[in-house]
């Protein structure tokens, strides 16, 4: 492997780009879209991350960052599955759930930043599953939408902190 890392010039600069299997789409491709969404969604978790205390906590962000990679290969065509993935948060969804009353009113983000931070991620998690409806990635989408209960457990357990 090289020293340096120089990304190629001007293999995107005409507006194209490659999905798995050597397919070329302009980068307004709604897959390519679904992806950079899922780039910045990722990279949210990854601040959501640094607050958060506990170890375990973080590893089930890292845990979700990588599950979105997979869903985001999965969108630009890699033949593969998110099943260990989706199980893996419904299990974590029933743990959160343990102990946390559903709330009585609609949730105002605020009451502390990582509180804040988890339903921002929560809302752009429910922008890219209505994306990945839209394109019928089915698997993804259902990925997103256990991400999206996952985070906003995550932010009601944040909230009384």
């Amino acid at each position: 492997m090289p020293d340096n890392f120089k990304p190629e010039m001007g293999a995107g600069d005409l507006g194209f780009t490659d999905l798995f299997g050597g397919k070329r789409v302009p980068k307004t491709h709604r897959a390519i879209k679904l992806n950079a969404l899922i780039d910045d969604l990722v990279a949210l978790l990854g601040l959501l991350k640094t607050g958060l205390k506990g170890r375990a906590e973080k590893e089930e962000i890292t845990s979700a960052q990588r599950g979105l990679m997979r869903a985001s290969g999965i969108i630009a065509g890699l033949r593969a599955g998110l099943q260990e993935e989706t199980a893996a948060l419904e299990s974590l969804i029933e743990r959160r759930a343990a102990g946390v009353k559903a709330p009585k009113k609609f949730v105002l983000p605020g009451a502390n930043e990582t509180e804040a931070l988890a339903h921002l991620a929560r809302a752009k998690t429910r922008v890219c599953e209505i994306l990945a409806w839209e394109i019928k990635a089915k698997a993804p989408a259902v990925y997103l939408n256990r991400l999206s209960d996952y985070l906003f457990l995550t932010a009601l357990k944040s909230a009384r902190k």
